[in-house]
């Protein structure tokens, strides 16, 4: 399942990589920033569902323009479901317990995808 989404950089410019929503109950992936291994795509996407369970709203991992991940939580006003302290642990979370990840997520946004653009 895919968000619909019109661009893949979000208000601040940075570029998105993939994001899950819990309120369309569907996930993102931008396949335009070029290949990447099966098991790297499967996990990102298996942490955006998972903290979006966790809190609710939507998540998302991108890029920011010196090529550092960036992980957020984000909820629609008026969402009384969503916690925000419940989405601010989970995104520590994930960047402790997946420091590798992102790290590799960094190495090939620098070297392959802005090289290519």
């Amino acid at each position: 399942m895919i968000i619909s989404t019109e661009s893949v950089s979000d208000p601040a410019g940075r570029v998105v990589l993939a994001a899950a929503s819990q309120y369309t109950d569907k996930y993102f992936f931008n396949d335009s920033l070029g290949p990447i291994p099966d098991e790297v795509r499967k996990e990102v996407l298996v942490l955006l569902v998972w903290a979006t369970e966790e809190s609710g709203g939507m998540t998302i991992m991108g890029f920011e323009e010196d090529g550092s991940v960036y992980l957020a939580s984000t909820a629609e006003e008026g969402d009384l479901g969503y916690d925000e302290i419940s989405a601010g642990l989970t995104i520590r979370e994930i960047e402790r317990e997946h420091a590798d990840l992102i790290e590799e997520l960094e190495q090939w946004y620098r070297e392959i995808v802005r090289k290519k653009g």
